[in-house]
C-alpha cells in the first residue's frame, strides 16, 4: 500500500510537506471540535484527552491549549486549516499569546521559527515571587546506581539562579583542567564535577593537599569470584558500588586502603590493616623530585598525584623508579578513565602516554 517509487531528497521532503500540510487539517478539525467542548466543560482534563486519543499528555495539553487561546474565526485557525501553518507552530503561537503576548509580539511568529516563538514566550512569562518559591521547593538532586551498580547517575532540579552558579562553577573548573579535545562538554562538566568534589572531601586543590593522599578506602573481595574473573567481578567499595580492575589500579594508586577478603557467604579470610598504598614520606618525595606533572607538555599543577607506571595488579611496586608524579587529569581522565598507559621508556620528565590497547 505504501510503496513509493524511488525520489529525490528534494521529492521526499516535498512529499513529507504535503502529509504534514493533512495533519495540519485534522488538528484544525479537533480543535474546532475541542473549542465547542470547552464551551460546556471548562477543564476537560488533559489527562482523559490524552487517553481518548491516545497521545501524549504533551499534545493533548497542546490541542487544549490550541482550542483556548485561537479564536474560531482567526488567521491563525485559517493558516492550520490550509495547512501553511503546522500544529507545532499553531501551539507554539497559542502558548505565546497564554502568558499575555500582545499583538506585536504575536505578530513577529511569522518571521521566526518554533524554536524562536518559544523563545518569545519564556522572554514574556513572568516570574512572580510565587513562581520562584514554587522552584526553590522543588530543588532537589537525586543520584542512583545503574542494576549492574557500573554507572551512576545524577539528576538536578534546581532554580535558575542556583543552575546558573552550579554549571559556572563547573565551567570554571573544567578550563583549568588540560584542554582535551577529544572531550564533549558534557564530559568536561562531568569531570569537573569530579574534581570539585574532591577537593571538598580532601580539603583543597593544591599539591600539598594532595601530599597527604586519598581517603580511607575499604574494598570487599569475593574471593573465588575476583579470582576467576580477574577481578572483572566479585569486587566492590564497601557502602558503595561495585568496581573493576582499572578502578581498583586507581584506587591503589591513591592514599589509604583497607582490603577485606570474604571467602564464603559472611566469613572474612582476612582483614588487611588500614595502610598507606604509598608511604607519605616517599609520596613527598615523589612529587618534590617531579616538580609537578611530568608528562609532556603538561603545565597542570591541579591535584598532582602519585602513580604507579607499572600497576600494583600487575606486579609494580613502590620502588621511586616505578612512581611517577602526574596532574589529577592525566591521572583521573587519561589513564583511569581512558586506558592510557605511561610508556616506561620515555624521559622522566617527558612522558608519554599510549593509547589503550596499543604497545609501546
Amino acid at each position: 500500500m505504501f510503496d513509493e517509487p524511488i525520489m529525490s531528497r528534494e521529492e521526499v521532503f516535498l512529499a513529507l510537506r504535503e502529509c504534514e500540510q493533512q495533519v495540519a487539517a485534522v488538528r484544525a478539525r479537533q480543535v474546532h471540535l475541542l473549542r465547542g467542548l470547552l464551551r460546556r466543560d471548562p477543564d476537560p482534563g488533559a489527562d482523559e484527552l490524552a487517553g481518548a486519543l491516545d497521545v501524549s499528555q504533551h499534545t493533548a495539553r497542546d490541542l487544549l491549549e490550541a482550542a483556548r487561546r485561537t479564536p474560531e474565526r482567526s488567521q491563525t485557525i485559517a493558516k492550520l486549516e490550509s495547512g501553511s501553518w503546522s500544529f507545532d507552530r499553531v501551539a507554539a503561537v497559542a502558548a505565546l499569546v497564554g502568558v499575555g503576548a500582545d499583538d506585536a509580539t504575536v505578530a513577529q511568529a511569522d518571521e521566526r521559527d518554533i524554536a524562536g516563538i518559544r523563545r518569545l514566550r519564556a522572554l514574556q512569562q513572568r516570574i512572580t515571587r510565587r513562581t520562584e518559591h514554587e522552584a526553590h521547593s522543588k530543588r532537589s538532586v537525586r543520584s542512583w546506581a545503574s542494576l549492574d551498580e557500573s554507572v551512576g547517575f545524577i539528576h538536578a532540579e534546581l532554580t535558575g539562579y542556583d543552575w546558573r552558579v552550579v554549571t559556572k562553577a563547573l565551567e570554571d573548573r573544567a578550563d583549568l583542567l588540560p584542554r582535551d579535545t577529544q572531550a564533549t562538554a558534557g564530559q568536561r562538566r562531568a569531570d569537573a564535577l569530579v574534581a570539585l568534589s574532591q577537593d571538598w572531601l580532601s580539603g583543597g586543590s593544591d599539591s600539598s593537599t594532595t601530599s597527604r593522599g586519598g581517603p580511607v578506602v575499604t574494598v570487599i573481595v569475593d574471593a573465588a569470584l575476583a579470582s576467576a574473573t580477574g577481578a572483572e567481578a566479585g569486587v566492590m567499595v564497601a557502602n558503595g558500588p561495585r568496581v573493576g580492575p582499572e578502578t581498583m589500579d586507581r584506587i591503589m594508586c591513591a592514599g589509604s586502603v583497607e582490603v577485606l577478603v570474604d571467602t564464603g557467604p559472611g566469613v572474612p579470610l582476612g582483614v588487611g590493616p588500614t595502610t598507606r598504598v604509598i608511604p607519605p614520606k616517599l609520596r613527598r618525595f615523589i612529587l618534590g623530585r617531579d616538580q609537578g606533572c611530568t608528562v609532556d607538555g603538561c603545565q597542570s599543577n591541579y591535584r598532582l598525584e602519585v602513580h604507579h607506571i607499572v600497576p600494583r595488579s600487575q606486579g609494580g611496586t613502590n620502588d621511586p623508579a616505578n612512581l611517577v608524579t602526574l596532574c589529577w587529569w592525566h591521572h583521573h581522565v587519561a589513564i583511569h578513565g581512558r586506558g592510557m598507559r605511561i610508556d616506561p621508556t620515555s624521559p622522566p620528565h617527558r612522558r608519554q602516554l599510549i593509547p589503550a590497547g596499543r604497545s609501546p
